[in-house]
């Protein structure tokens, strides 16, 4: 009886070791393990035992997450009352004052906060950003962007209130619907040696940016600028930088000496491509084409229009493109595009399917394509459409090996979704490829679904 207990106890004392080895980590190691979770549940761990009660407090990661903490009680029926949408925000900013004030480590590596909040709560943010200099933050997100019916915007001079000029450590900054201005940006770039990424999305008060690299000792590698509004123009001049990406109407563009920039994506906000915006593309990027080996466009607003040439883009390896599935000249684009990147690997196409179905013009003068290794159709909806430009890929792509199909689809600015009918149509699209779509695919390449 004694040696049928015996494994039992063995696996209670083993379990207590376990356990006792757990709370003997370094706080170094327990920093680092809180820090992958939600900000939530690692305050949720000070209940585990009296060493866990404060361990939380001196994470590494604070991620005050809108979409995973209050986006649930944003889409109750009571919403659209305006005191129950103002105790709302109370109770977040609550939330970041507490923990803010409790935490004890000496850095931080991320602060994040994402919430609508409006210009009354200017003292609070500025605590904020002053709490994050002081702990010599590296990736700071400050995101006021309304996921509600509303639409809120901090005020200007943010970079005088924030004290900028302490961020000595900060390597990346998103910035999301702040009143920044020219100057603000040219002021961070200055007081910021560290700086590598920069992503500035819907300042209205940004007009224009004008980027320097002799002016500075820039680190800068990533700029990305997204624009509900219009911009007079985007200026990056004799910079080291890898990365741009700009959203918004067309706009005077200029990069001049910018030897190391391999990575472009360019779109339109609202979804209607101009002659202007073509011009943006093979005009003003003309004297860096060459160079760059990943390209992203947008060619949503074609329907019914011409067809329009791209010149040979030698070094491209990975090109994405954002289309219409009803534009009935869409094969022939595409077909365009394989014959410019001679030495595409991959291709990823991001659909979107408004109108309904047309029947497509079939390409002209097609030739094998002997370097495209991957297409992704992303925004998969089970149309003729999208079975029609992944024919025209297999045909022409000879050393095709896989094919990746993802059902999810990005939102046009201002759509709004049944989000339980998306997932639906996601299910829906996703049964189509994996049942209909997978027959037309050879076996020897590789069919992915996700």
């Amino acid at each position: 009886m004694e040696n049928r207990k015996a494994p039992v106890s063995e696996g209670v004392e083993q379990k207590v070791k376990d356990q006792d080895n757990l709370w003997n980590l370094p706080n170094d190691i327990l920093d680092q393990i809180l820090s992958l979770l939600p900000l939530k549940e690692a305050v949720a761990t000070s209940v585990l035992s009296s060493k866990w009660r404060y361990v939380w407090t001196s994470c590494l990661v604070l991620d005050f997450d809108f979409e995973k903490n209050m986006k649930p009680l944003t889409h109750c029926s009571h919403y659209q009352d305006q005191d129950f949408e103002d105790k709302e925000c109370w109770r977040y900013v609550n939330w970041v004052d507490s923990v803010v004030k409790m935490h004890t480590g000496p850095t931080i590596e991320k602060f994040r906060v994402c919430f609508p909040l409006d210009l009354s709560f200017t003292p609070f943010i500025d605590r904020w950003v002053q709490f994050a200099l002081k702990k010599w933050v590296q990736d700071l997100v400050l995101d006021f962007s309304a996921q509600s019916h509303k639409l809120l915007h901090l005020g200007n001079g943010f970079s005088k209130a924030s004290g900028f000029s302490k961020f000595r450590a900060l390597k990346n900054l998103s910035l999301n619907s702040i009143g920044v201005t020219r100057g603000d940006i040219g002021f961070v770039l200055s007081t910021c040696p560290c700086l590598e990424k920069l992503k500035v999305s819907n300042c209205r008060n940004l007009t224009s940016v004008t980027i320097v690299g002799s002016h500075f000792a820039l680190k800068l590698k990533s700029l990305a600028i997204e624009c509900w509004h219009s911009m007079d123009s985007i200026e990056i001049l004799d910079a080291n930088i890898v990365s741009f990406s700009y959203s918004g109407n067309p706009l005077k563009l200029v990069l001049s000496n910018v030897p190391l920039l391999v990575v472009v994506s360019i779109s339109e906000r609202d979804n209607i491509l101009t002659d202007d915006y073509r011009g943006l593309i093979f005009n003003q990027l003309s004297g860096c084409l060459s160079q760059l080996h990943t390209l992203g466009l947008d060619l949503n607003g074609m329907v019914d229009m011409e067809v329009f040439s791209v010149q040979t883009l030698p070094n491209i390896k990975h090109l994405e493109l954002e289309v219409l599935g009803e534009d009935i000249l869409i094969l022939e684009q595409i077909n365009c595009f394989m014959k410019a990147c001679s030495y595409l690997e991959k291709l990823v196409l991001k659909m979107q399917f408004i109108f309904p179905e047309v029947n497509l013009k079939e390409a002209s003068n097609t030739c094998s394509h002997h370097h495209l290794e991957v297409v992704e159709i992303v925004g998969y909806r089970g149309r003729q459409s999208a079975v029609k430009i992944l024919m025209l890929l297999m045909e022409t792509a000879v050393s095709l090996k896989k094919v990746v199909i993802n059902p999810v689809r990005q939102l046009i600015r201002g759509e709004s979704v049944d989000e339980s009918d998306e997932v639906v149509e996601e299910e829906e699209a996703r049964r189509h490829a994996l049942h209909e779509l997978r027959r037309e695919v050879p076996a020897a390449i590789i069919f992915g679904c996700l």
